[in-house]
């Protein structure tokens, strides 16, 4: 299923009691501030007055944030206000709303498996990726898992002893337990996603490049599911944080699961994917004795136009492959005949010219 944020399901309940322009007393912090704000307003830490409950009026501010039809206001500005943030209680009644969303968790079963730099990695990504979830959930659908006496004095060192994570020795029970995998069969979906799902995490960092498939030993009798950029599961970024960033837009979004992967794309990603198509997909001509590699116009300028890729991307991967050419439909005319190599098939060419090469990397 579809979640709706934490600050629209506020401001959904802010619009029944008739406000719809709110001001902040206090600067706004980092992230996704609003969201993060609508859990601590549930919570009571912060309130709601109404304009004509502060003596001293409020100011007209400007609009930071926009949801669910309420503009957040805040600074200086020309928009009048109809309300306030304050600290400590309010009078808008905020106990009835009740936050329903999965939980987010990165198992630590691997960690003593890490080298020193590869655990130190994990860790800032793991404070990145509780960011995360804050600005799209809860800090409460966060937590680790797995975590040993050993992870644990890690943790607390790197956090300097102010863990604001939920850490577990083992499992949470859950009946709904999704581990993203990307040696899965099945694609990752919205629809096997409940509020009381689970979704897992290894704790592999980017470069454990020896622990590559570890995570499909993680909760093994479970659901294992991958996120790919239409079945490439290159395309999508490997570190924790950006894993889970994808998923909690794709859970928030109307977006099909491709476009938000695409959108979150990093140069790293972007490079993967590409190398990963010319790997597979680069055609080979054989002219003069001499294989050369190239791609269809076409499909040049649907990759360049889609993945939003600079020359400086097609010079990069190039080198994968030993360069290619970007070749016009006339060179198709001047094939003659075909034969196979190492599995791969090449064309025979007639003869090659100029007219016939659009763009040559490297």
């Amino acid at each position: 299923m579809k979640f709706k944020k934490a600050k629209d399901i506020v401001s959904e309940r802010l619009k029944e009691e008739g406000i719809r322009r709110p001001k902040l007393f206090l600067k706004p912090g980092r992230g996704d501030f609003i969201n993060r704000l609508a859990y601590h307003l549930v919570k009571g830490r912060f309130g709601i007055l109404r304009k004509e409950e502060i003596a001293e009026g409020i100011r007209p501010g400007r609009v930071i944030d926009n949801s669910s039809g309420v503009e957040w206001l805040a600074f200086s500005g020309n928009v009048e206000a109809d309300a306030a943030v304050v600290k400590g209680k309010g009078s808008i009644n905020l106990s009835s709303v009740k936050f329903s969303f999965p939980h987010f968790a990165v198992d630590f079963s691997l960690f003593e498996k890490l080298i020193p730099s590869e655990q130190k990695s994990l860790l800032v990504q793991v404070e990145i990726a509780h960011s995360t979830v804050k600005d799209y959930f809860t800090p409460e659908n966060f937590m680790l898992t797995s975590v040993s006496d050993r992870a644990e004095r890690a943790i607390r060192k790197f956090f300097k002893g102010r863990v604001n994570i939920s850490l577990h020795r083992d499992f949470p029970f859950s009946d709904n337990i999704i581990v993203l995998d990307p040696s899965a069969e099945k694609e990752f979906t919205h629809e096997e996603v409940t509020p009381k799902t689970v979704i897992v995490v290894g704790g592999i960092v980017d470069n454990s490049v020896r622990l590559k498939g570890s995570t499909r030993k993680i909760l093994p009798h479970f659901k294992h599911r991958k996120i790919t950029y239409k079945g490439v599961v290159d395309a999508v970024p490997d570190r924790i944080n950006e894993i889970v960033k994808i998923v909690c837009d794709y859970l928030t979004s109307e977006e099909e699961l491709h476009s938000v992967v695409r959108r979150h794309m990093t140069r790293d990603s972007k490079l993967r994917f590409l190398r990963n198509y010319l790997q597979n997909s680069v055609q080979r001509f054989l002219w003069k004795g001499e294989l050369i590699r190239g791609i269809p116009l076409e499909e040049y300028n649907h990759l360049k136009e889609e993945l939003e890729l600079s020359e400086f991307f097609f010079r990069k991967a190039a080198r994968h492959v030993s360069g290619f050419m970007v070749f016009k439909p006339s060179l198709l005319k001047r094939v003659t005949g075909e034969t196979e190599k190492r599995g791969k098939k090449i064309y025979i060419l007639s003869e090659l010219k100029d007219e016939d090469i659009v763009l040559q990397y490297p």
